[in-house]
């Protein structure tokens, strides 16, 4: 029997301001700071007053007020080694990673964390960053069809002795997971919008939580703006992590 969400504890959460303005989509002069030294003093106060989690937003180019951006898996790393209970969620873009390269980037920032790095998988909105780095932009479903193939290379790499994948996006040959000590097989939430596209092999998943003990499932809600910039949405059941797939 799936645990009653009214026992569970709320775990609580907050957005890194990772980026100059842009939390919110609004011509109000936002009040917080992206640097790193005010990033570091917030991150240590939340975790002194309790907070599990943060959530590192992904922007590569100018939007909403976001002029300047810090990049979220280095930027999570970074204040993950300023903390030491405090779970950081980085934000990553499938168009603009090759699963395989995130695979070590977690499996290694897993093992200096000890535990507490997730990422978060969003299927992007934002065209100009595509074209601007010259990346192909694929229409709405195939976005998410490309994640949620992202998540199946993501979960062979973290469990395969030898993954292999031939997909419609991404191929892996002969990967051995000796090679790549990654976190435990991702935990999995969905969204109505995406479920419908992306393939069974991933679990209707659209959240990856990783971590080395999914049993200590906690659930929680966002507040604001997804890392997309897309609406508030449940992120889910997590395990010590999560991620939520944006539009």
């Amino acid at each position: 029997m799936p645990t009653d969400p009214t026992t569970v504890p709320l775990s609580f959460a907050y957005w890194v301001p990772n980026v100059s303005g842009g939390l919110v989509t609004s011509t109000i002069e936002q009040r917080t700071d992206w640097s790193f030294d005010y990033n570091r003093k917030l991150a240590i106060l939340a975790e002194r007053a309790g907070f599990e989690y943060a959530l590192s937003q992904v922007r590569y180019t100018a939007s909403y007020g976001a002029e300047f951006q810090h990049e979220s898996t280095s930027f999570s790393l970074a204040l993950l080694l300023a903390t030491e209970r405090l779970k950081l969620i980085a934000a990553v873009h499938p168009g603009l990673w090759h699963p395989g390269v995130l695979a070590k980037w977690v499996a290694s920032a897993d093992h200096l964390s000890n535990g507490r790095v997730a990422v978060n998988v969003v299927s992007g909105w934002f065209k100009d960053e595509f074209r601007q780095l010259g990346e192909p932009w694929l229409e709405h479903d195939e976005r998410y069809r490309r994640s949620g193939e992202f998540i199946q290379a993501l979960k062979l790499i973290w469990t395969s002795e030898d993954a292999q994948l031939a997909g419609d996006f991404y191929r892996i040959r002969d990967f051995s997971r000796s090679r790549c000590r990654g976190p435990a097989a991702p935990t999995r939430r969905s969204s109505r919008g995406a479920i419908r596209v992306l393939p069974a092999s991933t679990g209707g998943a659209t959240a990856t939580g990783i971590s080395r003990t999914a049993s200590r499932s906690r659930a929680f809600r966002s507040s604001s703006t997804t890392s997309s910039g897309s609406p508030p949405r449940r992120v889910g059941r997590t395990a010590r992590g999560s991620a939520s797939m944006g539009s």
